[in-house]
Parts: C-alpha cells; sequence; structure tokens
C-alpha cells in the first residue's frame, strides 16, 4: 500500500482532482447476506478462522477486572447484637411450669419477672430483645391463674350448696 502525499498545509484538508464516486444502483434486489454464526463446527476446523476473536467488555467505572462490574459494597462490621432478656426467658417457663406443678404460685411469680423483662426491654433502646416471650408469659399465666381462680370458685360454691342442704352433718 502506499501512502498519498501530505499536504503542505496540515491545517488544510487534502483536495483530491478525482469526483466522488457513487455507488452503483442495480435494479435487481439483493440477496441477504448469512449472519456468521461463531464458532461453527458443521464446516469444517478452521471455519472460524476468518472471524476475529470476540471483544472483552470495557473496563468498569471502578478499574476493576473487565466483565465483571463493580464490586460489592463492602460488608458492615460486626458489632453487639441484641439479646434476648432473661427475666423474659425465665418470666415464660416459670408459666409453663405452673400448668405442670404448684399452679398459681409460679404464674404469679412468672408475671413480676414478665413485667421486670418489660421494662428492661424498654429501657434498652432495641438492644435487649424478647418482647414476644413476655407477651406469652403473660398470657400463659393470666389463663393459668383464671382457670384455677375459676375452679376454686366452682369448689367453693359446690361446697356451700352441700353445707346449706345439710349433707355435711
Amino acid at each position: 500500500m502506499t501512502q498519498p502525499p501530505e499536504s503542505e498545509h496540515p491545517s488544510q484538508p487534502e483536495q483530491s482532482n478525482q469526483p466522488e464516486q457513487q455507488p452503483e444502483q442495480s435494479s435487481q434486489p439483493q440477496e441477504p447476506q448469512a449472519t456468521p454464526t461463531w464458532p461453527s463446527t458443521s464446516e469444517g476446523e478452521n471455519a472460524g478462522a476468518n472471524y476475529p476473536p470476540p471483544a472483552y467488555p470495557a473496563q468498569g467505572a471502578a478499574g476493576g477486572a473487565p466483565g465483571y462490574g463493580t464490586p460489592p459494597p463492602a460488608a458492615p462490621p460486626y458489632g453487639p447484637v441484641p439479646q434476648t432478656s432473661n427475666s423474659a426467658i425465665v418470666a415464660l417457663v416459670l408459666a409453663i411450669v405452673s400448668w405442670v406443678v404448684c399452679p398459681v404460685i409460679p404464674a404469679i411469680v412468672a408475671l413480676v419477672f414478665a413485667n421486670k423483662a418489660d421494662k428492661e426491654i424498654a429501657a434498652s433502646n432495641g438492644w435487649v430483645t424478647g418482647g414476644g416471650l413476655v407477651t406469652a408469659s403473660k398470657i400463659v399465666a393470666w389463663i393459668n391463674i383464671g382457670l384455677y381462680a375459676a375452679l376454686i370458685a366452682i369448689g367453693l360454691i359446690f361446697f356451700l350448696i352441700l353445707a346449706a342442704g345439710g349433707a355435711l352433718t
């Protein structure tokens, strides 16, 4: 290949004596060109030799490895995690134990621990959890107390009816 002569003034565009050639227009329709597939295995081993290798994508704005995008943000530093209130755990255990052993006394103690845990959770600014345990222990303890209070009331009424009828003399 030969290079065209450079003009004496680089700021002026190069002028050519040849008129611009326009592409020839024919009346025949053009055949669509087949899109090459790469790599092609049906045409032989060297079928893809005429095609350039695929281009790699440009590097991301962060300058990371090509094709991998920007790296994920850094993980937050480890810190203290919220802890469950020990009073809430004790309150729930006592409320459940009140159904099996000595019904009323552990239920009353469970309510005391539940109130203590509730105040502890409210004062901790979210660092102490266990509000669900407190609610569950209050429900279980009050159901236990109410059930045994109803049983005692029914027993007393039954005893008074029997005493009034003279059956106990």
